[in-house]
């Protein structure tokens, strides 16, 4: 008895490769995405060390100006001194 021989495709149908290429554009776009999202974050967390470091610097020049003992209002400038060191 002879073997038939079954037919193999040689390529996608026309239907596949469009679902194909959708996905993996999809996918691509996708990852991209991600990609500036993360170099947003990097970038604002470099913003944030650098304005960490300001206001490292701004409140040692307010402490040996005004002392350590004091608070400031943030909102009026206004100095409350301890009294003694307590709180």
């Amino acid at each position: 008895m002879a073997k038939k021989k079954t037919l193999v495709p040689k390529e996608l149908t026309t239907e596949e490769l469009t679902s194909l290429q959708s996905t993996l554009s999809a996918f691509n776009q996708a990852k991209m995405q991600v990609a500036d999202a993360t170099l947003a974050q990097q970038d604002a967390v470099n913003s944030m060390v650098s304005m960490k470091e300001g206001f490292a610097g701004m409140e040692q020049q307010l402490v040996e100006k005004y002392g350590k003992d004091v608070s400031v209002n943030v909102q009026t400038g206004a100095l409350t001194y301890k009294e003694d060191g307590k709180d």
